[in-house]
C-alpha cells in the first residue's frame, strides 16, 4: 500500500504473463467451472485492451477492481476472486481465442466484451454454459438474446435505448432532417440504425446514410456528401481514430450543422485529442447513460483506489463484478450453474436495496432477498438480461463533458 491506496496488483489476485493476466493450474472446459475447492475463485475478463477500442478494457477493469477490493476483503464463503484477463484486440478472431482460453481455464463467470465482437460469442457462451455479463455491448443484436437461458446479460443499456435518447433530443431541438454516418462495422452500424429508426419513426427524415471506412486518409468527401444532403443534424458513431479524423474534416469544411457523437468518444482523451476549445465552440453533443443510484459512492472509492475519476464503462465493470459475486453468495456456491441461476434474483425490485457487495452479503446471510442498485444504472434486468436506465445528453464545457439534460427510463421506453 502506498499513500493509503492499493495498487491494482494488490487488489486483483492474479498471475501475470506477458502483460496479460493469466491463471495457472487450470484445465478442462465447460461444466461448472473451476469454482470448487478452497482456492481462489477464477473469474474472466474478456475485453478490448488494445487496438480501436483499447481504452474500454482498462476503464472497465479499474471499475471491476473497485468491487474486487471489497469482495476480497469480505470473501465469498472464505474465498477470494482471481481475475484472468484476455484481450479481444477489438477483433472477433482474437475474442474467440480469448474466450477459449478462459473456458479452458474453467472460469466460473466472465465480464464480457464490446459490441464489435460479442455476436461471435453467442453460441460459444451457450455451449460452455458460461455466465457472461458484458460491460460495454450496446448492440441491438443482443436485444432478443440474453437472460439465464442464454447465459448472457449486460450491465449497459441497449443501443436502442441510447438511440432514443439522441433521437429525442434532436427532435426536441426542432431538427427535422438527420444524416447518419458511422464506422463501417457492426457495433457502430447498430447504434446509428437505432438513432435513425427512432428519429424517422417520430416523424423526422433521414437525409443520408454514410459509412466511414477504417484506415482512410480523409473523410472530406463523406463530410461533403452529408452537407449536400441538406441534413440539419448529424449523428456520427465511431471510435477515437475515425471520429477524430472525421471531426478534423468536419471543422475544415466550415459547416455549422450540429453533430452528435456516440458513447465511445465521450472521454477526456478525445477532448484532449480534438481540443477542448474546438469542441466547446462547435455544435457538438453526445449522450451517455446517466449515473446509477450508487454512482457517487463508487466514484469516491474509485478515486481512493486509482487516484482518478472513473472512465466510461468503469461503473458497468463495477456492477458486473458485484452481481457475479452476490449471485455466488446467494446460491451458496461459486460455479457456473449457481451464478447463472442467481444473477436475476440478486437484482429484483422486491428485495432489500443494497449498493455494495458488503451490504448485499450481509443481507443474504441474514436470509433476506436483495435488490442490487448499481453505479451505472439500477440493474433491474428484463427477460433478455438487459437493464433500462436514464440517459443524459452532454456537451463540452471547460474541458469536460457536462450534462445538458437527462431522459428518464420511462421516457425512453414508452
Amino acid at each position: 500500500m502506498v499513500d493509503g491506496r492499493f495498487s491494482r496488483r494488490q487488489v486483483v489476485k492474479t498471475v501475470g504473463v506477458g502483460g496479460i493476466v493469466g491463471l495457472a493450474g487450470c484445465a478442462g472446459s465447460g461444466g461448472s467451472g473451476g469454482g470448487s475447492g478452497d482456492g481462489p475463485i477464477p473469474v474472466g475478463t474478456l475485453a478490448p485492451f488494445s487496438q480501436g477500442l483499447g481504452w474500454v478494457g482498462p476503464n472497465a477493469a479499474r471499475g471491476r477492481d473497485v468491487a474486487l477490493q471489497s469482495i476480497n476483503e469480505e470473501t465469498i464463503m472464505g474465498r477470494e476472486v482471481e481475475i484472468n484477463e484476455q484481450d479481444t484486440e477489438t477483433n472477433p478472431q482474437a475474442a474467440v481465442s480469448g474466450f477459449t482460453t478462459l473456458n479452458e481455464a474453467e472460469v466460473v463467470a466472465m465480464l464480457g466484451p464490446s459490441s464489435s465482437v460479442i455476436p461471435n460469442l453467442f453460441q460459444p457462451i451457450r455451449d460452455a454454459q458460461l455466465p457472461t455479463l458484458s460491460v460495454s455491448a450496446g448492440t441491438i443484436q443482443m436485444d432478443d438474446v440474453g437472460g439465464p437461458e442464454e447465459y448472457l446479460w449486460r450491465t449497459v443499456p441497449s443501443d436502442a435505448i441510447a438511440g432514443r435518447a439522441q433521437g429525442q433530443y434532436a427532435l426536441s431541438q426542432d431538427f427535422t432532417s438527420m444524416a447518419v454516418t458511422y464506422k463501417n462495422d457492426k457495433g457502430s452500424q447498430s447504434f446509428s440504425a437505432s438513432v435513425a429508426d427512432y428519429f424517422t419513426g417520430q416523424g423526422g427524415d433521414q437525409a443520408a446514410d454514410v459509412p466511414l471506412e477504417n484506415n482512410a486518409d480523409s473523410y472530406r468527401s463523406e463530410v461533403q456528401e452529408i452537407i449536400d444532403s441538406g441534413a440539419d443534424v448529424i449523428s456520427m458513431t465511431a471510435g477515437t481514430e475515425v471520429s477524430a479524423l472525421f471531426m478534423q474534416n468536419y471543422i475544415q469544411a466550415g459547416t455549422d450543422i450540429p453533430l452528435f457523437l456516440g458513447n465511445d468518444v465521450l472521454t477526456p482523451d478525445f477532448i484532449e485529442r480534438v481540443g477542448a476549445d474546438v469542441l466547446a465552440e462547435s455544435p457538438v453533443f453526445g449522450q451517455a447513460p446517466a449515473p446509477g443510484p450508487a454512482f457517487d459512492q463508487f466514484e469516491q472509492r474509485h478515486r481512493d483506489l486509482h487516484d482518478e475519476a472513473p472512465g466510461t464503462f468503469g461503473a458497468a465493470g463495477y456492477d458486473a463484478m458485484n452481481l457475479i459475486a452476490l449471485a455466488a453468495v446467494r446460491g451458496g456456491a461459486a460455479d457456473r450453474q449457481t451464478i447463472t441461476q442467481n444473477i436475476n434474483p440478486v437484482a429484483r425490485p422486491d428485495g432489500t436495496e443494497v449498493s455494495t457487495f458488503a451490504e448485499g452479503k450481509s443481507e443474504l446471510e441474514a436470509g433476506n432477498e436483495i435488490n442490487y442498485q448499481g453505479a451505472s444504472n439500477p440493474q433491474n434486468f428484463d427477460q433478455n438480461g438487459d437493464p433500462v436506465g436514464p440517459f443524459s445528453v452532454l456537451e463540452v464545457e471547460d474541458g469536460s463533458w457536462v450534462k445538458l439534460t437527462t431522459f428518464s427510463a420511462d421516457e425512453l421506453t414508452t
